[in-house]
């Protein structure tokens, strides 16, 4: 019982990823060993990729013993099925399958080409494996999409009476040979390219990330090389803030290596490979005949739900409306349109009506993201109050396949065979879709060059499959989309409320410094592509990162906020309770400023002081003006220098002076003196009365003295 539990234990937990990652509205590429297999198999080789009647089917790789145990005997031999799959569903089955299954039931071994290749194979061992057939050896009837297995016979010695199975890698071969009359699936690929926009306001790269996916043998590279290999055939996306920030770095930059700014040395390689797409996108144009072959994501493709979320829709607005122009500047090529790429493939009603309003024509979401009146369409129109905005509905069984971790030509293999069975049960099944959107759901993704090679240059030769540009896909025509899918497991991907609200704080910031500035652009807009780039959903998943440069931003908006500044320090002492207070104001930056100033007490009811407004600094240069003021009390008053936007809004750090009067000292003077002066009477009074009384006293004494005698 233990060993039935322990060799069904990883199908339990791919059972249980397979159900969250549908929760996700994304399918995993089911390349785990089968349960139960002594013999892992490993595959190096597999060609043809597109099948063809008189060629030769020959697969190479290896075996692996990791049962513990000697395996005796051991021999390859290819299996394959009695007939053709029927529908998508069925490439799960077996991606699925145990080591014994019953879609064995349905297959049948190639005797011909079972080969011995170890006749003791211990634990740990490897050995190599060739297998060679003809094509047409293999058998097939009818066209279509057939499992095809490699398995691995051998006896464990005292446990085995004979040969049994010890191991088995399934995959898939479609099928098609000339004159099958398919109907190919019509496919359109979209090929994004942007990074993690991770440079602060003054254009300091906060890693060395960018630049290296850029050089050769980088991601981005490789992706440029890729699709420029296949002009015409690839749809073209890209941010506008890689295309920015490519531009600026081809003339040199600064990247931080431990928290200092070093010059990088990666501005030849990024001109080349800016140099290399500019003809990728001529060379695409020249294939479609259409002037432009690119589109472009908001800038900093932008987290636009949680931007909305945030009361941040100005942000997204203005992310969607200037993408065009900073492309435009940056490479010098039009732009087709501009696409929202959304996070996950999920967007929210609300965001769809915001993009809509801001301009953007199209928004790249997954299939399951939308719930349509078709079957499984290629685009939806998703109708919104403030207007239609198309819906790209990327595949996510093609995308996951396309973007899953694959390091090895085992995964390479299995991942192509796999999108191809997938393509092509598209063409044959009744189900299937007419047209199909491949493309990852992450714009950030990092494919596999082979596998991306091997399926483009598959798109051009395969029967069951015809490329389509971006143009023609829009041009069929969409489905109408009934309502768009976004639950509590998208919200809880956005980015943090918590974080949202550092941005904002940020904003608000900014907002105080360009108000003060008679030549506002020359600083904001540095300062808002910035704190715009803080808002990307790339800090989805590099919080750390995201954090990092907006503090970057806030430090370095923080220093140019400091160069207008009051300089006035020290105690101030009013001869009475009133007086005229002298405060310089300095302007350090290189344009004019235009503030107003205000003294406040702490607390404020000790203070009676009314704002100087419309005080020009000009760059450079400080300016003295005077307060009036009005001190309630006779101890020290701290008083702040706040200065003040021109709208009378708060400005940067206030600075602190001290007040106090004499008026109330020389008053408790007067207050001493005549009570003093009273106390004085009133004993000169006092005193004078007993004299009095007692030189009266005194006389009538002596007159009665006077009488008697």
């Amino acid at each position: 019982m233990s060993n039935l539990n322990t060799s069904r234990s990883p199908r339990l937990v791919l059972v249980l990823l397979i159900a969250l990652a549908a929760l996700v509205g994304v399918t995993p590429v089911a390349n785990a060993m089968p349960a139960g297999s002594a013999i892992e198999i490993v595959f190096d080789q597999f060609t043809p990729v597109v099948p063809k009647a008189k060629g030769t089917l020959r697969i190479s790789g290896r075996v692996l013993n990791i049962s513990g145990r000697s395996i005796d005997n051991v021999s390859v031999q290819l299996r394959v099925a009695d007939l053709p799959l029927v529908d998508r569903s069925s490439i799960a089955a077996v991606s699925d399958a145990d080591l014994v299954s019953d879609l064995d039931r349905g297959s049948r071994s190639i005797d011909i080409t079972r080969t011995l290749i170890a006749a003791s194979l211990a634990p740990n061992q490897q050995e190599s494996f060739i297998i060679s057939i003809a094509i047409a050896g293999l058998g097939f009837t009818d066209p279509g999409t057939y499992v095809i297995a490699v398995e691995a016979l051998g006896a464990i010695p005292g446990v085995d009476e004979f040969d049994e199975r010890k191991g088995i890698e399934r995959t898939f071969l479609p099928w098609f040979p000339t004159g099958s009359g398919v109907t190919p699936t019509n496919i359109t690929w979209l090929w994004p390219l942007a990074d993690r926009p991770a440079r602060n306001a003054n254009g300091v790269l906060l890693n060395g990330e960018t630049p290296k996916a850029m050089s050769p043998g980088g991601r981005l590279d490789s992706l440029v090389q890729i699709g420029s290999n296949f002009p015409g055939q690839v749809s073209w996306f890209a941010d506008p803030d890689l295309l920015q920030a490519a531009s600026a770095m081809a003339q040199g930059y600064l990247v931080q290596e431990n928290g200092i700014p070093v010059v990088g040395d990666h501005s030849a390689a990024i001109s080349n490979w800016l140099t290399s797409f500019r003809s990728a996108l001529d060379e695409s144009a020249a294939a479609s005949g259409v002037e432009s072959q690119l589109r472009v994501l908001p800038y900093a493709d932008i987290d636009a739900t949680a931007a909305r979320r945030a009361d941040l829709a100005t942000e997204l607005i203005r992310a969607v409306t200037q993408a065009p122009i900073i492309s435009r500047a940056a490479i010098g090529t039009p732009v087709a349109g501009t696409t929202y790429w959304a996070p996950g493939g999920r967007i929210d009603e609300d965001t769809a009506e915001l993009l809509a309003s801001a301009g953007a024509t199209t928004v790249a979401l997954s299939a399951r993201a939308v719930t349509t009146s078709g079957n499984a369409p290629a685009i939806a129109s998703i109708s919104t109050p403030a207007g239609t905005i198309t819906a790209l509905l990327i595949d996510p069984v093609l995308a996951n396949l396309l973007t899953t971790s694959k390091t090895s030509a085992n995964d390479v293999i299995l991942a192509r065979q796999q999108f191809l069975a997938e393509t092509a049960l598209l063409a044959t099944s009744s189900t299937g879709a007419a047209h199909v959107v491949a493309a990852p759901l992450d714009v950030r993704w990092d494919p596999n060059p082979q596998l991306l090679s091997d399926l483009l240059s598959a798109t051009t030769t395969a029967p069951w499959v015809s490329a389509h540009s971006l143009d023609e896909l829009l041009a069929s025509g969409p489905t109408f989309g009934q309502n768009l899918n976004y639950g509590q497991i998208a919200k809880n991907a956005e980015l943090p409320t918590a974080y949202l609200q550092q941005v904002t704080k940020a904003q608000a910031r900014l907002q105080q410094f360009v108000a003060i500035l008679d030549d506002p652009a020359a600083v904001s807009v540095g300062f808002t592509q910035a704190i715009t780039r803080t808002l990307s959903a790339a800090w989805r998943s590099a919080p750390l990162t995201g954090k990092d440069l907006l503090k970057q931003i806030n430090i370095e908006l923080g220093k140019q906020m400091s160069q207008v500044h009051a300089l006035s320090k020290g105690t101030i002492t009013f001869s009475g309770d009133a007086g005229r207070v002298p405060i310089t104001l300095a302007n350090d930056l290189d344009q004019s400023v235009t503030v107003s100033m205000q003294l406040v007490g702490v607390p404020a009811v000790r203070l009676e002081s009314p704002p100087v407004t419309n005080i020009v600094i000009e760059p450079g240069r400080k300016v003295s003006v005077e307060v009036e003021a009005r001190v309630i009390g006779g101890e020290p008053l701290p008083v702040n220098i706040q200065i003040l936007t021109p709208d009378g809004s708060k400005y940067g750090v206030p600075s602190s002076i001290t007040l106090t009067s004499t008026a109330y000292s020389r008053a408790a003077g007067w207050v001493v003196g005549a009570a003093f002066l009273a106390i004085l009477i009133f004993v000169v009074a006092g005193v004078t009365r007993r004299i009095w009384k007692a030189q009266r006293s005194q006389k009538s004494t002596e007159s009665s003295d006077t009488v008697s005698s």
